[in-house]
């Protein structure tokens, strides 16, 4: 009887873990998903630099938050610090958003390029170097752009007939002109109008030909004993690179056997935790021929597999990360972004979660004051550590949800999915 009775107990406990593995697989562990929204009429996507980020809705608007450090001068026309999207404007016709240290640039549905923010370097492209934009600016006429991405103080756009052009600061060259000169206009660089895909950081540049090879230029990309590149340079040999995406001081890349490659650019500063080949060189990380999606942060990334599992790799709060290391949740993106310390995803069912440090967080001079006498006691007795007030989520934490009105919209709106964007972009805020 006692046998039995220990059986009985060993099955149900074998029954109960099993369960409990279903249930955390299909519900991860913070996140609660509801039933998807209509797709939109655009692709939503989130794009981030420290402590401000842009979410483009899937009805084509456009919103922001953050702000502790810039007040987010560079993305709303008044400043603000918000913990939550706040609205940018009345239009709901926006199809790609990008981010720079300085300043926006989006496309609209139509093809048309725009952009706002500080316009020291020409980054706003309205062929001056004075004004501060503090709306949506078109510029130009032409309405046949495909696809943007910003660095510091400088953006990158393709056309769609392959050309590139660029635009803003080009102190290191990168904007690949073969100068130093600020461009205020967007410039096509060269004459080739074969390129698929770009991306940037602070200084530099990146791109995919559609023969599949990888090109860089500006700061740290070293030619001839100087320590810039002023036009695009073939990085690698290879012919099978994919997809590509720009972090802090590396940029991250996929080739189309699945393999996970990342090189670091030749900056004063430390490499990531998971770079250990030479500068200038893409290095293979790990073995694995299985990866799927990359997204780039500051000195972290986060990669994805066939099987639908997330891996985090380089800086991760408190610890650094040399090899990749699976999340201990799972998720399905609608949009997906890394930035400085901060991770975000909106979900299909128009959550948007973050974990990491949280946004536009700004703690008042007392708050300070106070955090900084208690810090030695503290650091003695950490028991006391629910006296400072953290802005780090370690699990995923539940920030908004699309309004009303965007859903609504969403239930009555032809699903075009007008965007193409693949990839998202982090750059470094600083001024140069």
């Amino acid at each position: 009887m006692k046998k039995w009775l220990i059986r009985c107990a060993v099955a149900a406990a074998l029954i109960l873990t099993v369960l409990l593995v279903v249930v955390l697989q299909s519900n991860a562990p913070g996140i609660r998903t509801g039933k998807p929204l209509p797709p939109g009429k655009v692709r939503p996507q989130l794009v981030s630099v420290p402590d401000t980020v842009v979410l483009l809705a899937p009805d084509g608007s456009l919103w922001a938050w953050g702000g502790a450090f810039f007040n987010l001068t560079n993305v709303l026309p008044l400043p603000a610090i918000s913990q939550s999207p706040l609205r940018i404007g009345a239009d709901s016709d926006w199809a790609q958003a990008a981010l720079g240290g300085t300043h926006t640039v989006a496309l609209k549905i139509d093809g048309s390029l725009w952009a706002w923010g500080k316009n020291q370097f020409g980054e706003v492209g309205q062929g001056n170097f004075t004004n501060h934009y503090r709306t949506p600016t078109r510029i130009g006429t032409e309405a046949n752009w495909t696809q943007i991405c910003a660095g510091d103080a400088h953006s990158l756009a393709l056309k769609s007939d392959g050309s590139l052009w660029a635009w803003g600061l080009n102190y290191n060259g990168q904007l690949g002109d073969g100068t130093t000169n600020n461009r205020s206009v967007p410039t096509m660089i060269g004459t080739n109008r074969d390129w698929r895909m770009i991306s940037s950081l602070g200084y530099a540049s990146f791109a995919l030909k559609s023969n599949g090879t990888v090109w860089g230029w500006g700061f740290g990309w070293e030619v001839g004993g100087s320590r810039n590149t002023f036009a695009p340079k073939q990085i690698e040999p290879d012919t099978n690179w994919m997809s590509i995406s720009a972090g802090g001081d590396y940029v991250l890349a996929l080739k189309t056997d699945g393999t996970l490659w990342a090189s670091p650019n030749d900056s004063p500063f430390p490499p990531p935790a998971f770079l250990s080949g030479p500068a200038l060189k893409f290095t293979q990380i790990g073995s694995d021929k299985d990866w799927t999606e990359i997204h780039s942060g500051d000195y972290y990334f986060l990669a994805r597999r066939k099987d639908g599992s997330w891996w985090i790799c380089g800086e991760n709060t408190t610890t650094e990360l040399s090899s990749p290391v699976r999340l201990s949740f799972d998720f399905e993106p609608w949009a997906f972004a890394p930035g400085q310390g901060t991770s975000l995803m909106l979900g299909k069912d128009g959550k948007l979660w973050t974990w990491g440090k949280r946004l536009g967080v700004d703690k008042s001079s007392a708050r300070r004051k106070f955090e900084r006498s208690i810090r030695p006691a503290v650091n003695r007795f950490p028991s006391l550590g629910f006296l400072i007030k953290s802005d780090i989520d370690r699990m995923p934490h539940l920030l908004w949800e699309l309004p009303p009105e965007v859903q609504r919209s969403l239930r009555t709106a032809p699903a075009t999915a007008a965007n193409n964007v693949t990839t998202t972009h982090s750059v470094d805020a600083s001024d140069k």
